[in-house]
């Protein structure tokens, strides 16, 4: 693994090398899912030569699709910017019909319906209905991440989601509240079990997988975590490195281990922040997904959590209209160009293309 890890850093780091690693790779994801008649196949295909023409224009519309349910958390997580309190949003529900009209605008070429953004998606009441709602519009993997506190495990499960992430952040009551502020790890553990046991006596289809957010206060527990997972019997581990937003929230926090760090050690000796490998005018993201926030302002990516970049609105807009409207191809062109002027851009290590589900 770190010398997959390495090798990745180090194409990263050449933009020629990189440019030519990610068009190969999006166009043998392409193939295999025109192959396979996946959702979205076609659509990620010229997306795809859109990317490696590098144009603002995407031919191809977009196949991964964040919705925020909720800007609200019961948390007080302090490298969020829901939790620490400012995120500087509306704090509000998604309603079930505003759902709805987002979901009939773009369902016929989403693959990836990701079930969360800046809240906890299941203090929406109606959470499970969206979910349900999204599979009878013939979604093909609808995920979902949640600190698991508010979760009603036979709801989710009978909702239809395909994949479900519980995340907590040690395993001892002591160790999960320095990070979970305000949440109860055995509770949390409880609601896991209880998915787990649902799922299986139903016989439903939803992968649990369960994530370690790992900080230098539990990096200790990691092992003690992955046999816990065993005994539990989650389909998936996940170690979690942390995303900072501040220089000295990384140099407080931040595990010992190297391994866990998305961050260049140079760089942070000298009180600086930035990740050890930064895009060079490249941004596979941009061709492929959305992220809608809860009042349907379309944003380009998870990075802007507070809105600073607006592309439209899908409860005001249509899709076409948003993808390929001035406020993208200005975004698209401002990255192509000159990616370290963008404020989104600065603590990003870049998301790779999508694979079809």
């Amino acid at each position: 693994m770190a010398i997959a890890n390495y090798i990745k850093d180090q194409i990263k780091s050449n933009p020629v090398s990189y440019k030519i690693a990610l068009d190969a790779n999006a166009l043998l994801r392409s193939f295999i899912g025109v192959l396979k008649i996946k959702r979205g196949a076609l659509e990620h295909l010229k997306s795809t030569l859109s990317l490696i023409n590098k144009s603002s224009y995407v031919m191809g519309e977009p196949v991964v699709v964040v919705i925020e349910p909720a800007s609200v958390c019961n948390l007080r997580c302090e490298i969020c910017e829901t939790g620490s309190g400012v995120l500087g949003r509306k704090a509000e529900f998604m309603t079930y019909d505003n759902f709805k009209i987002i979901m009939d605008k773009i369902y016929y070429h989403t693959n990836t319906l990701m079930f969360y953004f800046m809240g906890e998606s299941f203090l929406n009441k109606s959470a499970y209905d969206m979910i349900a709602y999204a599979k009878t519009k013939g979604i093909p993997f609808v995920t979902a991440c949640t600190n698991g506190d508010a979760v009603d495990p036979q709801k989710l499960i009978d909702s239809g989601i395909d994949e479900i992430q519980f995340q907590i952040a040690g395993t001892t009551q002591q160790a999960h509240q320095t990070y979970r502020a305000g949440s109860n790890v055995e509770k949390v553990l409880s609601k896991l079990k209880e998915t787990v046991e649902i799922r299986n006596r139903a016989n439903a289809k939803t992968k649990i997988r369960c994530g370690f957010i790992v900080m230098k206060h539990n990096e200790h527990q990691i092992d003690e975590f992955k046999t816990l997972m065993q005994s539990i019997k989650v389909d998936g581990v996940d170690i979690v490195a942390p995303c900072f937003r501040t220089i000295e929230q990384a140099q407080r926090m931040l595990p010992i281990s190297k391994e866990y760090w998305l961050y260049d050690s140079e760089a942070l000796k000298q009180g600086i922040l930035k990740p050890k490998t930064i895009p060079h005018n490249e941004c596979a993201w941009l061709y492929y997904s959305i992220t809608t926030q809860v009042n349907g302002d379309v944003v380009p990516c998870c990075r802007d959590a507070t809105g600073k970049e607006i592309m439209g609105n899908l409860l005001q807009n249509d899709l076409k209209e948003i993808w390929n409207g001035p406020a993208y191809l200005n975004f698209r062109e401002r990255v192509f160009h000159n990616q370290r002027s963008v404020g989104l851009c600065k603590l990003c290590s870049a998301f790779g293309v999508p694979v079809l589900k």
